[in-house]
């Protein structure tokens, strides 16, 4: 009976309130700890970006970066080492030539030791060791040995001593410059090769 004397405006401003009300507390709720459906997709597509950024490991376009610079890498080096092995080959090559034609282009200087193919002298080889340049030739000291033995200073005698056998010849006598003794003081066998060949051109030139 009281709920039938309650004014009908009263009843919707009730129903006002509570909705007010409730409103009220979502809000609060929201502020407190609550997530927007927004916020929650943000998250979710972090999160998406991240897995897979960790699947993949690095990008395509580094990879292809990477592999672009080692191709770059190789052919550089096999580049050099082609350059250095025909660098190697030639110089072996012009060292020869250079010991096949008797160092002939080289420069004669003092205790030099050259060959010789003087006419007045039947020895061979004819080796000698320069001391100084002269205005016709050059002063030699002869050297004594054989093709396959040691080579030493070769002595001649005055009155009763032994002394060095001093000469002097012509540029053109000398038909091998430079030579290196071995260690024991032996010609090597490239050079006896050379010297050989060397004479017997010589002896068939003037015969």
């Amino acid at each position: 009976v009281l709920m039938e004397h309650l004014d009908p405006d009263e009843e919707d401003e009730e129903g006002e309130a509570s909705a007010s009300t409730h409103a009220r507390n979502k809000a609060i709720t929201a502020l407190l700890g609550g997530s927007s459906p927004k916020n929650n997709a943000a998250d979710s597509y972090d999160d998406d970006s991240e897995a897979d950024e960790k699947a993949h490991g690095v990008s395509p376009i580094s990879d292809v970066f990477i592999r672009l610079l080692m191709s770059d890498i190789t052919v550089t080096l096999k580049t050099h080492m082609f350059v250095l092995l025909q660098s190697s080959r030639k110089s072996r090559r012009g060292g020869d030539s250079a010991e096949a034609s008797g160092h002939m282009n080289e420069t004669v200087e003092a205790r030099d030791v050259i060959a010789i193919c003087c006419p007045k002298y039947k020895d061979r080889p004819q080796i000698a060791r320069v001391i100084q340049k002269t205005s016709t030739g050059y002063s030699i000291r002869w050297m004594a040995g054989s093709y396959s033995g040691t080579w030493a200073e070769a002595k001649k005698r005055d009155g009763r001593k032994l002394v060095p056998w001093v000469d002097t010849i012509k540029e053109s006598d000398i038909i091998y410059k430079k030579i290196a003794l071995t260690s024991a003081h032996k010609l090597s066998n490239k050079v006896v090769q050379t010297l050989r060949s060397l004479y017997a051109a010589k002896e068939g030139t003037s015969s």
